[in-house]
This record gives C-alpha cells, sequence and structure tokens, in this order.
C-alpha cells in the first residue's frame, strides 16, 4: 500500500511544478485537487489508515459543476476497522450576481455503518450571502429524495443493524463559507443538514490549509456527524479527523 502512495505522491508534486509554455493562456474552467494521506502506527497496538481525496471544479459562464470523491481505509491489528467511500456531485446555475439553482447528488458507502449505501438527490436555490476577496458564505436549501439501504451483512455476532429500508421525501440544508486570514492559509467550512420522517442528520466539516508552493499545501480536516436516531448501542455522532497532502493541478 504505501508504495502505491508514494508512486501517486512523486507523479502529483511532478504534475503540480509543472510550468505552463505560454503564460498568455487564460487560466483554465477546470480545478483539480488531489489529497492523499497514510499513517502507519506500530509497537502494542499496529494500525494503519489511508485516505484520498480528489475533487473537481468547473466554473464557465453562469455554470459551475463540482464533484467530490473520497475513500477512507482503517486497519487495527491486522484486522480492517473502517472502510469508507463518499461521492458527491453538485451542478449549479446562476440566475442573477447572487442567487442560483442547483441539483444535488451524494452517495455513501459505508462498511461499518448502520447503513451499507445512503443516496440522497436534492434540489433547491442557493444563495450568495457575502462575497469578499477574502472571505465569501453560501447557503442553500430545497427538496429532495434519500434512499438507506441497511447493512444486513454484520460484521460480528452481536452488532446491531437498522432493518428496515428507507426511502422517503427529505429536506436539505446547507452553509459555506471560505476564510483567507493570509495568502498562506484558508479556512473552509460546511454544515449540511437533512431531515426526513426516520432520522436526520447534521453534519460539520472545517478545513484548514496552509501552503507549501502555489501547488502544494498541507491540509487538516475534521468532519463531525450527528443522527437524532441510531439503532440502540450505537453513538449519535461519529467523528473524523485527517491530514493530507494537498495538490492543486
Amino acid at each position: 500500500m504505501a508504495k502505491y502512495l508514494i508512486a501517486a505522491l512523486l507523479l502529483a508534486t511532478s504534475t503540480a511544478y509543472a510550468e505552463e509554455e505560454d503564460a498568455q493562456v487564460p487560466p483554465s474552467p477546470l480545478k483539480t485537487e488531489i489529497e492523499l494521506g497514510y499513517q502507519s502506527l506500530s509497537g502494542n497496538s499496529d494500525s494503519q489508515s489511508l485516505n484520498s481525496r480528489l475533487g473537481l471544479t468547473y466554473v464557465k459562464n453562469q455554470f459551475r459543476n463540482t464533484a467530490e470523491a473520497k475513500y477512507l481505509l482503517a486497519t487495527k491489528n491486522e484486522k480492517e476497522d473502517k472502510r469508507k467511500g463518499q461521492l458527491e456531485l453538485q451542478s449549479d446555475m446562476k440566475i442573477n450576481e447572487r442567487t442560483y439553482v442547483l441539483g444535488n447528488a451524494s452517495y455513501t458507502n459505508d462498511r461499518y455503518g448502520p447503513y451499507f449505501n445512503d443516496f440522497t438527490l436534492a434540489t433547491g436555490l442557493g444563495y450568495q450571502l457575502i462575497r469578499r476577496e477574502t472571505f465569501q458564505m453560501e447557503v442553500e436549501a430545497g427538496p429532495g429524495y434519500r434512499f438507506q439501504d441497511p447493512n444486513f451483512d454484520e460484521i460480528d455476532d452481536d452488532d446491531i443493524v437498522v432493518p428496515e429500508t428507507v426511502q422517503e421525501i427529505i429536506l436539505r440544508g446547507s452553509t459555506k463559507f471560505t476564510w483567507k486570514p493570509t495568502k498562506t492559509v484558508e479556512i473552509n467550512t460546511r454544515i449540511t443538514g437533512i431531515g426526513g420522517n426516520s432520522n436526520s442528520t447534521l453534519e460539520g466539516e472545517v478545513n484548514l490549509t496552509s501552503s507549501i508552493t502555489e501547488h502544494i499545501a498541507i491540509k487538516i480536516s475534521n468532519t463531525q456527524k450527528y443522527n437524532t436516531w441510531v439503532p440502540d448501542g450505537l453513538k449519535k455522532r461519529d467523528s473524523t479527523l485527517t491530514m493530507t497532502l494537498l495538490f492543486k493541478i
């Protein structure tokens, strides 16, 4: 696993340092971000974790399209402890200077969560509350649909799983802001709430990025997710803390 990670780091680094041949070429409407993080601990307790992220943003005219894929794998004492994959797609179309209409699709595959598959599809309106050079803030809200498939593949005999498949109408709301206190430091925060008859969730993500060069940065992320209902024996709050190298292409 480590050798593949090193190879990917070298490839991304070489791409990040490549200079444009023609300085007059306008900037590309496509922006790409690649994140890679790996940790290995040994001693009384052996553990390994691998987390990665790919983010794409394409902005042209009144349209903004974003795609984000995340993957987390953790092992402890040679036993898989967590495996989670996430994919989110969103398309925005401006209808005036500050307002836009959106479509959002999100999918999570969690091997060790109460729901093995969690899919949401939502639409709505977004509004740019603040648009400054160092600080931007947006809010979004609208209806949607949620499908959740229970994790019947139990890990151990005493695991508790959700017995029902969820198919329901939901309300989705999101707030995100970006603050750049200095040229090399950026703080991104996003809070997303989803409300439904079976369960409601509130997820907050805070990212701190410190640039090393124009194309390489260190990123620390903390994600907290709260569920209003979970089966007996499971915690309502789930948290993840990661540190990665970020490559901007």
